[in-house]
């Protein structure tokens, strides 16, 4: 999940200040008179933001490969981000692997949107975090366990940007994002000695895909009920494609479905690993609650 901050709607105190004084005084004073009252409620009242120092630094994976800049304009990082990224990293690099060459990431790490604006977008990728190119967005909370998956998420979406020249189906890039969230808030929770619960959406039953209309889709279901449905499902196709491959070989088959031509999603799986119509049919059950291998269950 990711995080929005659509065009004009933050506002900062300068404007506040400015509108407030402008509404409560207009009657009175003259627009210069307004400005200079403005200047100095600027220039003598605390504002913190105007002055304070954002911070920034820097991290290194895949043996130096790696270069991962963090900034925060609020003065410092937070310890959680810290610990929390060489672990959602190192999932990413696991399941995807590392850039074919030098790669810079930067981390920006965002306020918080206002409640309504979460709200809106809970069932989007987009509501805590987001990567576009080499740049992710995101608004750390202090929940280490949904960190970690926000930040594995996309991380993921990163990487296989960085190591492939074309995105993969759709099912695929956000089944695998969510499947190396969900390892890394798994391992998040054993660091923390925590339980780690994922409940299937509310409603998946009345809202689920077929195998073959999941893996054809190419564009995000519009409605809440069907995105969530949507990402669940792609997530345990992952996980059991995964399972039955290995990780050395789930990783050519990702390469095979993010070339320039991609090859039916099915294909690969019969020519080169000898899927039987039994094993499509193992998927199709995969792929439905009351069957589906659970989360961390390869372990």
């Amino acid at each position: 999940m990711a995080l929005f901050y659509p065009s004009g709607a933050t506002l900062v105190d300068s404007d506040f200040v400015e509108t407030a004084v402008s509404a409560t005084y207009s009657a009175a004073m003259s627009c210069s008179a307004r400005n200079a009252a403005i200047v100095f409620l600027l220039l003598f009242l605390p504002a913190p933001h105007l002055f304070a120092q954002g911070a920034s630094t820097r991290l290194s994976f895949a043996d130096g490969q790696i270069d991962c800049e963090i900034s925060s304009p609020q003065g410092t990082i937070p310890e959680l981000l810290l610990s929390t990224l060489p672990v959602a990293m190192n999932a990413a690099l696991e399941h995807v692997g590392p850039p074919p060459g030098p790669a810079r990431l930067v981390l920006r790490i965002q306020k918080p949107p206002p409640f309504y604006k979460r709200a809106r977008a809970l069932f989007r990728v987009e509501a805590f975090a987001i990567q576009k190119n080499d740049e992710i967005l995101l608004h750390v909370g202090d929940d280490p366990l949904k960190l970690a998956f926000r930040i594995a998420h996309e991380l993921s979406h990163w990487l296989v940007y960085k190591k492939h020249p074309a995105r993969p189906p759709l099912w695929l890039d956000e089944g695998l994002a969510s499947f190396v969230g969900a390892e890394t808030a798994d391992t998040t929770a054993r660091i923390h000695k925590q339980s780690l619960e994922r409940p299937p959406p509310s409603k998946l039953e009345k809202n689920l895909f077929d195998l073959d209309e999941l893996a054809s889709l190419q564009a995000y279901p519009k409605s809440a009920a069907r995105s969530a449905a949507f990402y669940w499902q792609a997530e345990a196709l992952v996980r059991a494609i995964h399972q039955r491959l290995g990780s050395t070989e789930f990783g050519h088959y990702l390469g095979l479905l993010c070339a320039s031509n991609p090859p039916p999603w099915q294909t690969p799986l019969r020519e080169r690993w000898y899927f039987s119509d039994w094993d499509m049919n193992w998927l199709s059950e995969q792929i439905r609650p009351s069957t589906a291998i659970p989360s961390g269950g390869e372990k």
